[in-house]
C-alpha cells in the first residue's frame, strides 16, 4: 500500500540497545511503509544487544542500519523533525520528558530485557516488545487513515 506521506517516528530509551531498536524495526517492517522508524538513547551504550541483533538478522532487517546513538544527534539537527517521539522506558521518559522537534510525544513503558539473564528468554521478551509496538503503531495508522 502506498501513502501520500511517510510519518517519522523516533523511539527513545536509555541505552538505545534493545527496546528502542525493536521500535525502529517495527516501524520499518510492520506498518506497510506508513512509518519510517529511527531510534536513539538518552545515555547510549554504544552497542546493540546481541538478542536484538539476532532478531534483526532473522527478520531480514539490515543490521548495518542499527546503531546505538545519542538523542543529541537528532536534537542538534534542524532537519530532524519527527511526527512522533515515543519513549519506551521510564528512565528515558524522565530524561527526555518532551522531544521538542515533534508533533506527538508518547510513552510506552516496557521493562528492561537486559535484566533477563537467559539469552533465549531475553530474545523472546524482545520479540514480544517488537510485536506489541507493531500493534500500537498499526492502531495509530488505522486511526489516521480511516
Amino acid at each position: 500500500m502506498s501513502y501520500t506521506k511517510q510519518h517519522s517516528v523516533l523511539f527513545i530509551c536509555t541505552g538505545n540497545s534493545a527496546r528502542s531498536i525493536m521500535g525502529e524495526m517495527a516501524a520499518n517492517l510492520l506498518t506497510n511503509e506508513y512509518f519510517i522508524g529511527f531510534s536513539a538513547g538518552s545515555s547510549p551504550t554504544g552497542i546493540i544487544n546481541p538478542a536484538a541483533l539476532e532478531i534483526a538478522k532473522e527478520l531480514g532487517y539490515p543490521i548495518n542500519r542499527l546503531k546505538s546513538k545519542s538523542i543529541n544527534i537528532f536534537r542538534e539537527s534542524n532537519n530532524n523533525k519527527f511526527d512522533y517521539a515515543i519513549t519506551v522506558c521510564d528512565n528515558a521518559k524522565d530524561a527526555c520528558p518532551l522531544y521538542t522537534n515533534c508533533l506527538n510525544n508518547l510513552h510506552w513503558s516496557y521493562s528492561d530485557p537486559a535484566d533477563i539473564v537467559d539469552f533465549n528468554e531475553r530474545k523472546q521478551k524482545l520479540l514480544e516488545i517488537y510485536q506489541d509496538i507493531g500493534i500500537r503503531l498499526n492502531a495509530i495508522l488505522k486511526k489516521n487513515v480511516t
